[in-house]
């Protein structure tokens, strides 16, 4: 038993003998002259073009999928939440756990056991001035638990 491509490809291919056969009987008969081999190799080309023009109008446009999932833009209350808490953090000359918080209920909102070691060790140390840089470390942490 064949596939359906491997028999249409044979309709095909009799179907472009039978043009060539009968076209040479035709064009003999009504005293053209053709050659056989010019008259076969115009008949196939032209086959070939229509049939690649007839594949590429039956098929269906091409879907692309990105693999990500949609972007959900913020709510602008709460990012404003989040530059407020972070402003105040930075700015505070004794700043409270609020950040810290928000940073830790981020990555458990991501890893609800909390299994990287550096954001474990976040959530149980007491409250402390974060640096940029460390605000930096832990937020590249939690984009990383996205992947996993």
């Amino acid at each position: 038993m064949s596939s359906p491509l491997l028999r249409a490809w044979w309709a095909r291919a009799v179907i472009l003998a039978l043009v060539v056969v009968v076209g040479q009987v035709v064009l003999t008969l009504l005293d053209f002259g053709p050659r056989l081999l010019g008259w076969a190799l115009l008949a196939t080309t032209v086959a070939a073009l229509l049939w690649l023009l007839l594949d590429a109008a039956g098929t269906h446009p091409a879907g692309w999928d990105s693999g990500l999932p949609p972007f959900v833009r913020p709510d602008p209350g709460e990012a404003t939440t989040y530059s407020r808490v972070l402003d105040s953090h930075l700015d505070s000359r004794d700043p409270g756990p609020a950040l810290r918080d928000r940073l830790v209920a981020l990555a458990r909102s991501r890893d609800p056991d909390l299994a990287d070691p550096v954001l474990r060790d976040l959530a149980q140390q007491p409250a402390r001035r974060l640096t940029p840089a460390d605000i930096d470390r832990y937020l590249t942490r939690i984009e990383a638990l996205r992947g996993r």
